[in-house]
């Protein structure tokens, strides 16, 4: 029962972190703001998400049976889900660094 617990409470860490990220992603992307700030925010913004992830300690390399009291097959599960984000949220920050270097200073992300 306490693991069912300590896997759910670890699940809605990720959860809530991961609906912040996305709604603090939405507002940037609302902003009247150049290219080059949209991306140097969207790199802060997803540099600020993997390290939220990796503060969960469920990317770490070692072989722990338990994280913040969830085991088993759940931690399996969420430990999978953390890995897939970090690789995504990894991608995403190469495309961003990318295109800073590239993007023209004078163009919005709302212009036609």
């Amino acid at each position: 029962m306490e693991n069912v617990a300590a896997c759910n409470a670890l699940a809605k860490v990720l959860r809530d972190q991961e609906q912040g990220f996305v709604a603090e992603a939405r507002a940037i992307r609302a902003e009247h703001v150049s290219f080059q700030e949209y991306d140097r925010r969207m790199i802060d913004a997803i540099t600020t998400r993997r390290t939220a992830i990796q503060a969960t300690k469920l990317t770490e390399l070692s072989v722990s049976e338990e994280v913040c009291g969830c085991s088993g097959d759940r931690l399996d599960d969420l430990r999978y889900r953390a890995q897939q984000e970090m690789s995504n949220l990894r991608d995403y920050l190469n495309d961003f660094t990318r295109a800073l270097k590239t993007d023209p200073t004078d163009l919005y992300i709302d212009q036609p």
